[in-house]
């Protein structure tokens, strides 16, 4: 049977300290206190069950014991700054538990201050695990073309962007395929589909390397090559023509290349000459056709 304290009873007393703790244990979220000088005072047990750790363990450690090889020095440097000023902060982290396993918390740290003179630090931490592998999903598909597994054009207009920033040389090729309409009409969109992926998978061997392939839309794809050589970019158009056909039938396909900074000064005006070059062969590869 379950004894009840006498009404107002437990309402006008103090909560004792040592009740204090057991209530922390209860919660369902990470708890960790440290001194003035970031020495861990205490953790609670959810704490522990996520790290592994016992307080006996981490007792006048500091946090720093949690992370790890790739724990982002950017969030260290940040978190060590707002500890420095004594200020309150939030930022999701990767951490690392006793036995190497990665996690992802979502931490926030609030400074406690007693008449006036700063005491203790008091983190909470929150599993973001799951909430991350979601989010890395949803940027991997907003990334990815999803039938190809290339960059998608996103992905292309920000690696584009990002090469002409850094300011170093850089080839740019646009590759279309000929005549892939009547590929879709003569043998079914499945074929189509194949043959997309063949084209992808030949991009993806020559590029894993030097350069990034990317699906534009359509039959159309993009390579950017980092360096002034063409070389790798070359092999690519070569290693494409062998290996593209549908049923014995070899689907041709027209290029355009160009360099920056050597012939563009900026990514639009790179793309500009790129798709002028690359729609100029294809209207030649259409006029030697119709001679034949």
């Amino acid at each position: 049977m379950i004894h009840l304290a006498a009404q107002n009873e437990a309402a006008n007393r103090p909560l004792e300290t040592s009740l204090v703790w057991q209530v922390l244990d209860t919660a369902d979220v990470g708890l960790v206190v440290t001194d003035a000088q970031r020495r861990i005072v205490y953790v609670n047990e959810t704490f522990s069950r996520a790290t592994g750790y016992t307080l006996e363990e981490v007792r006048g450690h500091s946090c720093a014991l949690l992370q790890g090889t790739q724990t982002d020095p950017a969030d260290i440097a940040f978190m060590r700054a707002a500890l420095d000023r004594g200020e309150p902060f939030e930022r999701v982290v990767l951490n690392y538990r006793k036995d190497g396993k990665p996690l992802w918390y979502r931490l926030r740290v609030q400074p406690m201050f007693v008449d006036g003179t700063l005491q203790y630090f008091v983190g909470v931490q929150e599993d973001y695990s799951e909430a991350h592998a979601a989010q890395r999903e949803l940027e991997r598909l907003a990334y990815h073309d999803g039938l190809t597994g290339l960059g998608n054009r996103r992905a292309f207009d920000l690696q584009l962007h990002r090469l002409v920033g850094e300011g170093q040389p850089f080839v740019l090729q646009l590759l279309d395929l000929d005549n892939f309409k009547q590929v879709n009409d003569r043998y079914g969109h499945p074929a189509g589909d194949a043959l997309l992926q063949r084209v992808a998978a030949c991009l993806m061997q020559v590029s894993q390397e030097a350069g990034t392939a990317f699906r534009l839309g359509g039959d159309e794809f993009g390579l950017l090559w980092p360096g002034a050589d063409q070389a790798e970019s070359s092999l690519a158009t070569g290693l494409l023509g062998d290996l593209v056909n549908v049923d014995g039938e070899r689907i041709c396909g027209a290029r355009g290349t160009a360099r920056f900074p050597e012939e563009a000064g900026d990514g639009e005006e790179l793309l500009r000459l790129a798709d002028r070059r690359l729609y100029a062969q294809k209207a030649l590869t259409r006029r030697g056709q119709a001679a034949r």
